[in-house]
């Protein structure tokens, strides 16, 4: 694991100490057989179900912009319409008054651009042995200020891509960076997103339609990339807030299948120094007759003795 990238390497380059902790490497750093990882996961992410959480808020804020006369009523059903409470006929009003040209933009920020599933995972260590258990969750909500925080349900992965050896020793690889970080942890809490980006012609595939954002856990390997089909763009940022509020940007990579970034997330300003957040640039298609692709893995990693 000593050739990956930390966050010492990372001060070098800015010129100040990033204390914060910061993993950048690939499978083979973590002992995994790439080609053996990437071809027998490859197959899940066309398993995957539409994710459209994110294509709610921007339909909302679409809606605001355009009618900014209304946008204090149109806000009122934007909780309701994300937690499914109710359809989207709700804004047909709204939609009926749009130009030809906004009804036409409107399509285009209402397409699906992610999909995904979840799996929530139990992590014990006992006399350096590491057990995996997998939990259910009701649904998902992050420790976040935007629309994150408010309860989303996703499908569950299928067991025979998370209740796997290769996965279960990818969660285990896992373990040991944090264990690196805390000697003395016993018991985590590991939440896996298997989510497919899609990019299309005059559609991005918005991987972080957020924003520069943090996710609300301790830790999270923002990606694992599986594969890039067809794509320009989806870079991954890491970013430092600094005291004024302003966030500084302080690496940035096209990650390729294999390659991951792991970092701490949430709350260890507090505990290392630095407060670090992340993004990934928009995806577009190099052939537009084409549609783009981009498979990830990503983890959400708590602490919790």
């Amino acid at each position: 694991m000593n050739k990956m990238i930390t966050e010492k390497d990372i001060s070098k380059k800015v010129g100040h100490a990033v204390k914060s902790p910061i993993r950048i490497g690939n499978l083979k750093d973590l002992g995994i057989d790439h080609e053996v990882f990437i071809n027998h996961f490859s197959p899940f992410f066309e398993e995957l179900k539409n994710d459209d959480y994110a294509v709610k808020a921007k339909q909302i804020n679409f809606l605001k912009e355009a009618f900014p006369e209304d946008a204090t009523e149109i806000e009122t059903f934007h909780k309701a319409y994300f937690e499914n409470k109710v359809e989207g006929a709700v804004f047909i009003p709204w939609i009926k008054k749009l130009t030809p040209d906004a009804l036409e933009a409107f399509k285009i920020v209402s397409t699906i651009t992610r999909q995904r599933n979840i799996a929530s995972f139990l992590i014990e260590i006992w006399d350096n042995e590491i057990f995996i258990e997998r939990t259910r969750e009701d649904g998902f909500e992050q420790n976040v200020g935007d629309f994150r925080g408010w309860k989303r349900e996703f499908q569950q992965a299928d067991s025979t891509a998370v209740e796997d050896p290769l996965f279960y020793k990818l969660m285990k690889k896992i373990t040991l960076l944090v264990k690196e970080i805390h000697p003395d942890i016993r018991k985590l809490q590991i939440t896996s997103h298997f989510m497919r980006t899609i990019a299309r012609e005059k559609i991005k595939g918005e991987n972080a339609p957020e924003g520069i954002h943090e996710d609300g856990a301790e830790y999270i390997m923002s990606a694992l990339v599986v594969n890039r089909h067809n794509i320009n763009g989806a870079a991954s940022q890491i970013y430092e807030k600094k005291d004024k509020g302003e966030k500084a940007l302080i690496f940035e990579k096209e990650l390729a299948p294999g390659e991951f970034i792991f970092q701490a997330d949430t709350g260890e300003e507090y505990t290392f120094g630095n407060d670090l957040w992340h993004y990934v640039t928009p995806a577009e298609p190099e052939d537009i007759n084409e549609i783009g692709l981009r498979d990830i893995i990503g983890f959400d990693i708590d602490l919790l003795d």
